[in-house]
């Protein structure tokens, strides 16, 4: 089920891929396979807004990048006739889904404003209340005490005109000198008084009937609500109760939405949610996710940027852009049973390369295949493409990267991982580079792809071969990222597919 935090942007997420003469032409008909592949799937699951994504970027792909190939004017006849009928039905079922597309788009963009609006309405209400004139902080409810820590807010007035009527209201109630020096602890003198002896005349009598039955506090068993000043003052008691009763409702939905975010589910779902009941004195500890491949021992030396490869989860904002790559599950023992099997190669420094692949399911990709191809001991040595694809469409796998060691390196991409790399991603988004570095006492294994779009322009744009640097792309950044979109997952079964 796609969030309801999004916003959905259909152009940025069809955007038209460049054509790259290095890339052979057989290439941007896979990557067309590939799409439509993608689209049986989420026909499948009904899922038609990423379906509507995908016929368009199919489409885009033929019409406008394959024919720009410097090859194109010499394929085969049978192939341009295959693309042009597929390109004939897909603007066809484009058409047809079309206006249940939009009004899709416009009920999940609608939900975004509304819950962003009330996101914003809640925590400025959370943080203070106004009451007769004076801003109070009000107590947070228990069941935010236990799970997020108790945590002091701090309100900023954007009206100027807001916080000047405050600092009015705070010295109009603020007490004079004299009478904080009469309640003094010193005494009624004040600060400034003469120093008193305690006087043996003066006694504190007790009264001779002590009532010793409990007391019971109604305050603790009626909702944080009560605790509000005036809310035994009947003037003013329903104002105050229908405020608080909105702030409640707000955070109820807030925290509900959060449960639901954290569970492993399809993103796009069509059928009416059904609103799970809330049960204000019940503090529930959420079962937590397949581990980020980034936390721990993957961290990055810099903080990895979360502009390029970042999974469809809400920002600060609330704001994920839909061309987001799609969440990437890998299993938590494929590195180690990869290791193992260059374990000859890296005894004698010598690398070695492995393909990824796998399936998609509920727009999420999980890595069921390590194929270790023939290869000539070097990180772009493969000797038989040929062969990798027909184990990829025999057992219709997408390709989903590319593993490798550097058994004498750090763990980082090099300039020829780079530009290998890049005919991964140029095949899929979501394809990543897994680099294993045994001998690298920081950093052992990082998983990497290029940035989007600078690091992908300055490769595309690169033509020097071996190692050579690169320069940052125009906007600054980094021409690569450590993925923070990988997940290792302990439930993902993978076969090893050995064809050496």
């Amino acid at each position: 089920m796609r969030s309801s935090t999004e916003r959905i942007n259909i152009a940025a997420s069809a955007q038209k891929l460049d054509v790259d003469n290095r890339i052979p032409l057989r290439y941007y008909y896979r990557i067309a396979d590939n799409i439509l592949k993608q689209a049986d799937i989420f026909r499948a699951e009904k899922n038609i807004i990423d379906l509507y994504i995908m016929l368009l970027r199919f489409s885009s792909l033929v019409s406008e990048t394959i024919p720009c190939h410097r090859d194109y004017g010499t394929s085969l006849k049978y192939q341009k006739v295959y693309l042009k009928k597929r390109l004939v039905n897909a603007l066809t079922e484009l058409e047809d889904l079309k206006p249940q597309v939009q009004q899709k788009i416009n009920e999940l963009n609608r939900i975004y404003t509304y819950q962003s609006t009330s996101l914003e309405q809640s925590a400025v209400k959370n943080q203070h209340l106004t009451y007769y004139g004076v801003t109070k902080a009000v107590r947070p409810a228990a069941r935010e005490l236990g799970y997020y820590g108790l945590r002091t807010p701090q309100l900023s007035y954007s009206n100027p005109m807001e916080e000047q009527f405050r600092r009015m209201s705070l010295n109009l109630l603020r007490p004079k000198e004299e009478t904080l020096s009469k309640h003094s602890f010193l005494g009624p003198n004040g600060l400034y008084g003469q120093w008193q002896p305690p006087r043996s005349d003066k006694g504190v009598k007790y009264p001779s009937n002590v009532d010793l039955t409990p007391v019971e506090f109604p305050s603790l068993q009626r909702p944080i609500e009560n605790e509000l000043p005036g809310k035994n003052d009947h003037s003013n008691s329903e104002p105050e109760a229908s405020s608080m009763e909105s702030i409640l409702s707000v955070d109820n939905y807030v925290n509900s939405e959060k449960s639901h975010a954290d569970e492993p589910c399809p993103m796009i779902s069509f059928e009416e949610s059904e609103t799970a009941p809330v049960h204000n004195n019940v503090t529930r500890q959420l079962s937590p996710p397949p581990v980020l491949a980034e936390v721990q021992d993957l961290v990055h030396a810099t903080q990895a940027s979360k502009t390029d490869c970042t999974v469809e989860n809400p920002s600060v904002d609330g704001l994920v852009h839909s061309e987001s790559p799609l969440e990437l599950h890998i299993a938590t023992t494929m590195m180690e049973s990869f290791m193992k099997l260059a374990k000859s190669n890296t005894d004698r420094n010598l690398e070695t390369c492995g393909v990824l692949a796998g399936s998609l399911k509920n727009r999420k990709f999980y890595v069921t295949a390590l194929i270790i191809p023939k290869q000539e001991s070097t990180s772009n040595s493969t000797t038989n493409e040929e062969e990798i694809f027909e184990v990829q469409d025999k057992k219709s796998l997408f390709p989903l990267g590319w593993i490798h060691t550097h058994p004498t390196q750090s763990c980082f991409m090099s300039s020829i991982d780079l530009h290998t790399h890049y005919s991964y991603q140029i095949m899929l988004p979501e394809a990543v580079a897994i680099v294993m570095a045994p001998t690298d006492s920081s950093r052992k294994r990082g998983i990497f792809r290029l940035t989007t779009p600078g690091g992908m322009s300055v490769i595309r744009q690169c033509q020097q071969r071996g190692f050579h640097p690169h320069n940052p792309p125009p906007d600054g950044g980094s021409v690569y990222n450590t993925c923070t979109d990988v997940y290792m997952n302990p439930s993902v079964k993978f076969d090893v597919i050995d064809l050496r």
